[in-house]
This record gives structure tokens, sequence and C-alpha cells, in this order.
């Protein structure tokens, strides 16, 4: 099964008091986080920003193709840095060609691999304690899904027999989910375990709020900062369907832009996104510090050990998590991804702080820009 991080495991945006605030933001790209991409891509700091400039630099001409009205379909990065862009017609490919993209035709394409999903999920029903995930990869134009050990034969026989659909059997312990306000910094939960703070915002009758992970503040537990100081409370939660939650910050406490890396220094935001799959990602965590990664899928439905119901609507990457990491922030370049869910329950360790030599081979996070349109949250930013 899989396993949530409460205690779990977070790292994200934190509300604290005036007096408790990090150092000065550093400009985007700043050394350490430079450093720890170089270190896990086996290349220069240099080198590794030039890789955050050429993602996005192709991001933003997707971004302007969409915006012409011209039809795409999903798109993801390659192993060789391409940004592929399913598209169904040639009047759209042409264009995204001259944009420096990759289009490809023929694909079933994300619209029809989210419909596949949703009949996938019609087909698993009350067998859904069988299955540890599902959800589509979208560069391999599959729904995967990823059965427990043991697996009834007759439910393995048809989610195989729907076309476009591949399983795969799990680890034995499944996933978990990862539990604890500057995002990154721990998030106290009083009373019960820790998560990480996630993303500060505002409402839009201008109650400062905190993004985070819905497990986390389950129950709405009172959450205090490191230094033990009351920062908030839990308000609202969607888990188990989904894992988004959210935290009132205390008036006297502010939310910061940035990410603190638990290296020392602060990473800027500057905007929020569903970054195309492929993209690459770092992640602040109470328990692991700052591990990097790429985006791996979205849309993914995932079975937590403990739970009888499924949660949906998740992104998937290779960055390493543990628990305590849940509800902290993913961060791609300075554009928001989401908040820490979950990982697998198989006793992996990632280290704090190791980037490359973090060993965990996947973990689930929140889209924050799904839990934010939830909510009517915008994001702070610096």
């Amino acid at each position: 099964m899989l396993t949530l991080l409460s205690v779990c495991a977070g790292i994200g945006a934190l509300a604290v008091p005036a007096t408790a605030a990090p150092s000065r933001p550093t400009t985007a790209y700043d050394q350490t986080m430079l450093e720890t991409l170089a270190a896990q891509l086996r290349v220069t700091p240099l080198q590794a920003a030039q890789k955050l400039v050429h993602e996005k630099n192709l991001i933003s001409s997707l971004e302007n193709i969409r915006a012409r009205g011209l039809r795409t379909d999903g798109a993801y990065f390659d192993d060789a840095g391409t940004l592929v862009v399913n598209t169904p017609d040639a009047g759209s490919a042409q264009a995204l060609r001259s944009a420096g993209l990759a289009p490809r035709t023929g694909a079933r394409g994300e619209k029809a691999l989210d419909s596949l999903s949703a009949r996938v999920g019609e087909v698993i029903g009350a067998d859904v304690t069988q299955v540890q995930s599902w959800g589509p990869e979208l560069a391999a134009d599959q729904v995967v899904v990823t059965v427990a050990p043991g697996a009834d034969s007759a439910l393995v026989r048809r989610l195989s027999a729907l076309p476009g659909v591949t399983v795969r059997t799990g680890i034995a312990n499944g996933n978990t989910t990862q539990a604890d306000v500057i995002p990154g910094q721990i998030m106290d939960l009083d009373p019960g375990t820790n998560c990480t703070l996630g993303f500060p915002g505002t409402t839009s009758d201008g109650d400062n709020v905190l993004l985070t992970a819905g497990h986390c503040v389950e129950g709405n537990p009172d959450i205090l900062n490191r230094s033990g100081v009351h920062i908030g409370r839990g308000v609202a939660t969607e888990f188990p369907s989904t894992d988004m939650g959210l935290m009132d910050i205390d008036d006297e406490d502010t939310g910061r832009g940035y990410v603190d890396t638990r290296k020392g220094t602060t990473v800027r935001i500057t905007g929020s996104s569903k970054a195309p799959v492929g993209t690459t990602l770092c992640k602040a965590g109470n328990t692991t510090g700052w591990t990097c990664g790429k985006i791996t899928a979205y849309n993914q439905t995932v079975r937590y050990s403990g739970e009888s119901v499924a949660t949906s609507g998740l992104a998937k990457s290779t960055v390493c998590t543990e628990g305590g990491d849940s509800g902290g922030a993913y961060i791609a370049g300075n554009t928001a991804q989401g908040m820490t869910s979950g990982g697998p329950n198989d006793g992996h360790d990632c280290g704090y702080n190791e980037g490359a030599n973090a060993t965990g081979s996947y973990s689930y996070y929140q889209p924050v820009v799904d839990a934010a349109n939830t909510y009517g949250v915008t994001l702070t930013r610096s």
C-alpha cells in the first residue's frame, strides 16, 4: 500500500511570525538549488541552470501556442529535453514545429487518457483495496494500474482487457501519506504529528491562509512553527477524495512568498502552474530537506494504507520524500507546483538534503493550482 507522509511528510511555504522570518530571498536559481540539481544530473551547476532556462523557454512557447487557440492535448519532456506536444491536426503540428516544439500525432492524448482512467476506476469499483494506484502516463500513452501483490486474477484480467491499460504489480506495503507554515519548514500539529508547511496566500475576502495536504489538517488541528509558536489552525480538508487542505494563518503572522530549502537559502515564488510531465522540480521537506527530480504523471489515483477510499487528482514525481514531508512545497524553478501527499511504504531512506543520492523511487503531490482554485486562493509571491 501507499502511505501518506504526515508525521508524516511535507514541505512548503510558511506563514510565520514576523519575528521568525528567514533570511532574505535569493534570486532565481540560487546556487544551492543548482548544486543539488547538478549532483543529481551529473552535470555542472552552469549546465543545471541552462537546463532550467531551456525548460522554462519551451514551456513559455507552449503557453503562447495555447493562448493563440491552437489545439493541443497534453505535453511532456522526453529524455533528450524536447517538449513533445500531442496535437490532432496538421496545422497545429506545423505551428508547434515553428515554435521549437515537437508535435506528436496519432496518440490517444491527455483527454482520452483521463476518460480511460475514469473507466478504470469504474472497473475497479469495490475492489479498490486490491489496487495501489492508477492513472495516465502521457509519454507511454497508456493508463497504468498498479495492483497489490496477490491481487485477484479476475480483476487483473478485466483491467488488462481494456485497450490502452497496462497492469503492474506494486510493492508489498503499498503507499503511505507523509504529514508537518515558511514553505519547507516544520508544521507541528497539536495534538498529533508533524507535516511541512506549504504555500501561503489570500482568499477573495483578504484572509491569510496556507494551502497544504488535506490529511495534515484533518480534525482542524492547532498548528505551531519550529519554535513552538502558534501560527494557525486547520479549517478545511478534502481528504481522502483529494489531498488538499487549508490552514487559517493567525492575524499577527505573515505568509512568505518563498520556499526554505533547508540549506540556508530560499527560493522565490513567482507564480504557479501544472508544468509539463518531465519538468525538473525540487521540494523542501521537514524530514528529507531539499530533494529534486522530475514530474512523471498527472491525474493519478492512489490508495493509501489504512484507507478504503482512493485519493484522486494527484501528480507523481521522482522526488524522494519520507514521513513528515507531507504538505511541503514542490517548485519548478520559481513556479509553485504542489504539496507533498505520500510515497512508497517500503522503508526507503532519502537522507537529508542528499539530492542525487536520494533512493526513493517516486512520490505523490497535490497540485497547488487545483487546491488554489478549489479554495479561491491567490498565492503569495515575492
